[in-house]
């Protein structure tokens, strides 16, 4: 008896990371390389978690104002700079397994809206024109990749020809991710070791499942 109810456990924390995803929401962030404050006051970002497919039970914004009091947690700044003496060890290592992990999470992503606006310039007019189109492309084989609702999508990359290095990103959308490849991300970024060459790889997706 109380194997059973060990197992209906399991079963139900399985099927409820499985049907879990994050629901977030980004509302007027604007990022500007020549503006002062680099990053514009009147944003938010609210992440909810919802289980069962659209069940919400925790709701996160995240505006200016919670991101001044991350930054100035003593934890935080620990943290990060452990981080970072970690990536200068190793950087070899950690850009492989960043690449990994993106490929990874890029899986879980749903993008159900997008309104994005990028202004691209640099010091020569020819640079400009050659990222603005390297940038064009690299966001067609990101949106190829990812669940999107194409009629819901609008971006629009602008070259800046004023001899001057600078860079405005303007974005509102909305975005789900599955939890679990979060957390597979998660194990992707801290694993320590690569797999085995005799171990064999499979294609076959065993969680996947339909955000409708």
């Amino acid at each position: 008896m109380v194997f059973l109810f060990i197992l209906l456990i399991f079963l139900v924390l399985g099927l409820v990371i499985l049907t879990s995803k994050l629901d977030i929401r980004m509302i007027n962030l604007i990022i500007d390389s020549q503006s002062k404050k680099y990053i514009n006051d009147r944003y938010e970002i609210i992440i909810k978690l919802k289980i069962f497919g659209n069940i919400p039970i925790l709701k996160f914004t995240l505006n200016k104002s919670r991101l001044r009091k991350i930054k100035q947690s003593r934890k935080m700044n620990e943290k990060v700079k452990q981080l970072e003496k970690d990536i200068l060890q190793n950087k070899d290592k950690f850009d492989r397994q960043v690449i990994k992990g993106l490929k990874e999470f890029s899986k879980g992503i749903y993008m159900k809206k997008l309104d994005l606006e990028v202004e691209l310039g640099t010091e020569n007019a020819f640079l400009t024109s050659m990222f603005v189109t390297i940038f064009s492309s690299i966001l067609s084989i990101v949106f190829s990749r990812i669940h999107v609702r194409e009629k819901n999508i609008v971006y629009e990359i602008k070259p800046l020809y004023r001899n001057e290095n600078s860079i405005k990103i303007e974005i509102s959308g909305i975005f789900q991710i599955k939890l679990i490849h979060i957390i597979n991300t998660i194990y992707v970024l801290n694993k320590k070791g690569g797999r085995k060459n005799h171990e064999r790889t499979s294609n076959r997706r065993s969680y996947d499942y339909s955000y409708e």
